[in-house]
């Protein structure tokens, strides 16, 4: 009984669809063969008639989405600090050179984006092995490596700011580094300082408030001054006797060179803004 109800709910239905979409009289025929009386269908016929159902299940495709999945290779634990166990043993390890600025120029930024971290994988092996051999008192095959790696990651980075360089030229004119200018540290003097940014500003940094203090030229600075200027002339002139005792030096020992050796300038006063 139950078996009769669930053909008349699901299995009527589906019959009926797929009789009104036939075109031709024969499968009408065919497809009445199914409807039977209620008290006729039983449960074999009911497992008969819905393995002949061809039931198809909709999945919604995003190409898009499955060309940009990537994945990476297959990952070792903490097994990939080290080396392989293949040169554990080896006095020396075969390496190539760094990479240079002609060969990182022609790649996108997005092959160096991906070259960076492979250096930096490299790097962090390197030195994890540079730390066990020195805990296990053993000398470390071929160090330079760790000096060719890091050589690579700074061309990179020389790469990306000549990069980051000419596109702050190209729309709006100026470098992207912030330019110097002559500022006085803690003693007064007067220094040319590389700008540069930083994670606080100026007057919440108290290093930076100490070295450059941000009020200028004070009065205790006036009695520096002027022994620092001494200071840097007393430099000069030195220079200027040692540069002229060593060309009398040379003209004794070789008289030709009189007046060809290149002339001694006096120094300038130095300036103290």
């Amino acid at each position: 009984m139950a078996a009769s109800r669930l053909s008349q709910r699901v299995i009527r239905p589906l019959l009926r669809t797929r009789i009104a979409n036939s075109a031709h009289v024969s499968s009408l025929q065919d497809a009445n063969t199914y409807l039977c009386p209620r008290e006729s269908l039983g449960s074999h016929s009911l497992t008969a008639a819905l393995s002949s159902l061809s039931i198809t299940q909709r999945t919604s495709q995003m190409p898009g989405a499955t060309r940009s999945f990537h994945t990476s290779g297959c990952s070792h634990g903490l097994m990939e600090f080290f080396d392989d166990k293949e040169v554990w043993a080896e006095s020396t390890v075969n390496t190539g050179r760094p990479y240079r600025f002609d060969e990182l120029r022609i790649k996108s930024n997005q092959d160096l984006h991906k070259l960076w971290y492979v250096l930096l994988k490299e790097r962090n092996k390197l030195l994890t092995m540079e730390a066990e051999y020195k805990r296990r008192c053993e000398l470390f095959p071929s160090p330079e490596r760790i000096a060719k790696v890091e050589e690579s990651m700074e061309n990179i980075l020389e790469v990306v700011q000549e990069r980051n360089e000419a596109v702050n030229l190209l729309e709006t004119g100026n470098p992207s580094h912030p330019p110097g200018g002559v500022v006085r540290d803690f003693l007064g003097r007067p220094m040319y300082r590389h700008f540069k940014e930083y994670g606080i500003p100026p007057y919440m940094n108290k290093v930076y408030r100490l070295l450059w203090p941000l009020g200028g030229l004070k009065r205790q600075h006036l009695k520096y001054l002027p022994l620092w200027r001494e200071k840097i002339a007393r430099r000069r002139w030195f220079e200027y006797h040692r540069k002229l005792r060593q060309n009398r030096k040379l003209i004794q020992r070789f008289p030709h060179l009189e007046g060809k050796l290149e002339e001694v300038e006096k120094p300038e006063e130095p300036r103290v803004h």
